[in-house]
């Protein structure tokens, strides 16, 4: 069992080597924590979650195994880390989460303001913790992993339990699963509400966290809608890809003069609709749930023009087989 404030599963039995069959070491030293399939023997057996990294029997490192991907290893730590114990591996790597944990939280415990409750506090490889990522969403915090190798080593209630005592103001933590797993999540600490809304740059949002795309909101694109909002004043806007609207909503706020939001998705228009309401915007503001293609082509026919446009597209290239197609998507949507 862990401890009640591990950021790590307790490790038992044998921790598995994986030995490389290329040299990565000017790699490792230049940064670089993914070392892809290539680089080992497709023979050997691989185990998924934590293992070993040896080259020529000597111990490089300690990191978290994908056995079902490109993206075979991805280095936790390195073996000439001073805190590095070979014969006490559960002691080295919950030292070097704490390390990781308190570098983070210390660039970002003061983020949350009067403008702005929402926020990444944990990065996954950014912030050194590979697979990590921690969103915060005024008083609820949601854990997600990429993959369910991750999901082993990581351990979830303990995080909850640091991130309660670092963080008071929380009354909930939930653990949000992969897409492709049945239960769609686990409330590790106090009740997720049906709608959570939170800050940003002034304006309002609500987001139903269950259902929601990524931990409930794009945030990364935080940056950029605050650039929308200035860009917009006495402008007609076309939102493509909108999902729940967020440019538009600071489109809106900026002064625009009529805007359009489209989105493949009904849930998505309706979740627009609402983020227009908690703001209490009165702007022209059509929510169409269509495919933007098919959206594009009809409004190419009857000439429509829009003085702003804004494209954020998902990925259209999950693998390097759907990489031609892609790019004729991404071609078609930007000409």
């Amino acid at each position: 069992m862990s401890e009640p404030t591990s950021l790590i599963h307790f490790l038992e039995g044998k921790i598995p080597e994986i030995n490389l069959i290329r040299d990565v070491s000017k790699h490792l030293k230049r940064g670089h924590r993914w070392i892809f399939a290539d680089c080992f023997d497709q023979k050997e057996r691989h185990y998924e979650g934590l293992s070993i990294l040896k080259s020529r029997n000597e111990i490089l490192g300690f990191g978290i195994v994908q056995p079902d991907t490109q993206l075979r290893f991805r280095v936790l730590c390195l073996a000439e880390e001073p805190f590095v114990r070979n014969n006490n591996l559960f002691y080295t790597m919950n030292l070097w989460s704490e390390l990781q944990w308190k570098k983070a939280i210390e660039i970002r415990k003061y983020f949350s303001n009067e403008l702005t409750n929402s926020f990444r506090l944990i990065n996954g490889e950014g912030d050194g913790m590979p697979g990590l990522i921690i969103d915060i969403y005024d008083d609820t915090a949601v854990i997600k992993h990429d993959h369910e190798a991750v999901e082993k080593f990581w351990n979830h209630q303990g995080i909850a339990a640091r991130l309660i005592q670092d963080f008071p103001n929380l009354r909930t933590v939930y653990y949000k699963r992969r897409n492709d797993d049945e239960v769609k999540g686990i409330e590790i600490y106090g009740r997720l509400k049906e709608e959570v809304i939170f800050k940003e740059n002034g304006s309002l949002f609500a987001t139903n966290i269950r259902d929601a795309a990524k931990t409930g909101f794009f945030l990364d694109q935080r940056d950029n809608r605050k650039l929308i909002g200035q860009l917009s004043h006495s402008k007609s806007v076309l939102n493509l890809f909108s999902y729940t609207a967020g440019f538009s909503v600071f489109a809106a706020k900026g002064g625009a003069r009529e805007i359009t939001s489209v989105d493949i998705a009904k849930a998505a228009t309706l979740a627009a609709g609402r983020n227009f309401e908690v703001n209490g915007l009165k702007t022209k503001h059509e929510a169409i749930a269509q495919d933007a293609f098919l959206f594009i082509d009809e409004r190419i026919k009857d000439k429509s023009k829009w003085d702003l446009v804004i494209t954020d597209p998902p990925s259209f290239a999950p693998n390097q087989k759907s990489v031609e197609t892609a790019v004729e998507a991404y071609v078609k949507i930007f000409s």
